[in-house]
């Protein structure tokens, strides 16, 4: 298996890009609620955006929000994501795109590393695919200054992952999907999830200052973009034949909805409501 293909590294940004928005609006809303925790010194340190994806959250959501004059490194393991965001999301003079590997073992080597140390680092919605944990904040430590603090924002657990193990066991898909447990949060199922990722954070050197989990809704206002959506975070998909992929789609959606985590508001007057249910995890930690 490519390494590339663990961390669900897009090859289609331009659909993510449509797809995602609703997750944009979500780190909006996570970030609002967490900057107060956040200190920030006269002369603010570069700040780091891990696993940027298209640059929507880099320049919608943190570049209007950093102090003046502060420098935004966003980053993502994925050449075809980077490009998007450089043809798209582009902020001269404010964002500069890298790329980056959050478990790669040789970081000094890496492009970010050149302009480390970072006051901040934000890695939103990322740790859910990558199976290792443990390096991928160990890396983030050592990016950091001392005193320096990240948001971590993670899926804890989800209907998505529940139906994709479901099918791994299925005739029909299981050749397509016998490394199903790279593709699941290493949180969905932990009885604990705050307790098991303070407990990660606090043996990797952070001071832990702000951890909870809650359940969190996405809305798409039709049937066709939540599909969009679900299209774009399948990691499967491009595996499947092209003469297969909508009823690879169908069975993900049937059983998903099926266990509630895809539901649907049908009003007397207004067009239907369609949501994506899930738990997210939210971490605040300083580096010690």
């Amino acid at each position: 298996m490519d390494e590339q293909d663990v961390y669900i590294s897009m090859d289609k940004p331009d659909l993510y890009n449509l797809g995602c928005a609703p997750l944009t609006v979500l780190a909006a809303k996570q970030v609002d609620e967490l900057w107060s925790v956040l200190t920030w010194p006269r002369q603010p340190l570069p700040v780091l955006d891990v696993g940027c994806g298209p640059g929507d959250v880099a320049r919608k959501v943190l570049a209007p929000r950093l102090p003046p004059g502060t420098k935004l490194v966003a980053c993502d393991i994925s050449p075809e994501m980077l490009e998007f965001c450089r043809q798209h999301n582009a902020l001269p003079g404010t964002i500069t795109y890298e790329q980056l590997d959050v478990v790669q073992p040789d970081l000094e080597n890496s492009a970010v590393w050149q302009y480390a140390p970072f006051g901040k680092v934000f890695c939103l919605l990322l740790l859910h695919w990558v199976p290792d944990n443990r390096r991928a904040v160990q890396n983030i430590h050592k990016l950091l200054v001392p005193g320096g603090e990240v948001v971590f924002s993670v899926i804890a657990n989800m209907v998505f992952y529940t139906a994709f193990e479901e099918m791994a066991k299925d005739s029909r898909w299981a050749r397509y999907m016998q490394d199903v447990e790279q593709f699941v949060s290493p949180y969905q199922h932990s009885e604990d999830p705050v307790s098991d990722f303070r407990r990660l954070l606090q043996s990797e050197g952070y001071q832990v200052l702000h951890c909870d989990v809650a359940p969190q809704v996405l809305f798409f206002p039709s049937e066709m973009q939540r599909r969009d959506f679900i299209k774009s975070v399948c990691p499967f998909l491009n595996r499947v034949p092209e003469d297969q992929k909508n009823n690879f789609l169908d069975d993900w959606i049937q059983r998903s909805e099926k266990l509630n985590g895809l539901s649907k508001d049908v009003g007397s007057s207004e067009k239907p409501k369609y949501y994506t249910h899930f738990n997210i995890m939210v971490a605040v930690a300083r580096k010690l």
